[in-house]
């Protein structure tokens, strides 16, 4: 029987299925307690309700859970043994929460739109958009040796929190510029033809690069991590 509530669930009102992760024994230190399991999402006593974020998207969704019955098949690996599994699973999120293309893509946005103001030709905005170029491919490197991890069947390590704190930060720096670039029209809603012929709505990157620091684990929790783990800094 499980009850509770989960917020900040990504495209839950898409989902055919949840995981979860429930208290199964409140006798033993708390990771040890908690069993992994993989929800339908039409199970009975199950309701979503959807929040809008500021882009006007409903892409997160808070799930309640009111007396939900679950077979034990919906159970992953073993009882009391889901932290495990949830650890391995973080690392997943974050190698892929951290992929450059989040930073890169709105990169790319930010040279189409700084050639159609002629910015490119300013030695200041050339020099601070030549940084981000540098410091992404930077991160690509990054994310190929991990990937590489991957691939030969091994676990990441926490290093991987370098890759997720760094590639939403640039994201962020590089949407700032952006609605620099973009002047008196960055905080409007106005879409900007562009000299490549496509268009931009600045302040739409803007708006979703703010939470990127925050879902799969805030910048705040992947400094403490790399502190510990890797800096061996007390907690």
């Amino acid at each position: 029987m499980i009850n509770g509530q989960k917020i900040w669930t990504t495209m839950a009102q898409q989902a055919n299925r949840i995981f979860l992760l429930v208290r199964t024994d409140k006798s033993v230190k708390k990771q040890n307690g908690i069993s992994f399991l993989l929800v339908p999402m039409d199970s009975p006593g199950i309701t979503v309700r959807p929040i809008d974020n500021i882009g006007g998207y409903s892409e997160f969704a808070e799930v309640f859970f009111d007396n939900v019955r679950v077979p034990r098949t919906a159970m992953v690996g073993e009882v009391n043994q889901g932290w495990t599994m949830a650890k391995a699973l973080l690392g997943a999120e974050r190698i892929l929460l951290g992929s450059p293309k989040l930073a890169k893509f709105p990169l790319q946005r930010l040279e189409a739109l700084a050639r159609t103001f002629g910015l490119l030709d300013e030695p200041v905005f050339r020099a601070r958009f030549v940084r981000l170029v540098m410091e992404v491919e930077d991160m690509v490197a990054l994310y190929v040796r991990l990937l590489e991890v991957l691939r030969r069947g091994n676990a990441l390590g926490e290093e991987v929190s370098v890759l997720k704190l760094a590639v939403t930060e640039l994201f962020q720096q590089v949407t700032d510029l952006m609605l620099e670039a973009a002047g008196e029209y960055g905080g409007t809603d106005a879409v900007l033809p562009l000299a490549d012929g496509s268009s931009l709505k600045p302040v739409n990157p803007y708006y979703l690069s703010r939470p990127a620091t925050i879902y799969g684990g805030s910048s705040e929790v992947q400094r403490n991590i790399l502190a510990k783990a890797l800096l061996k800094l007390p907690g």
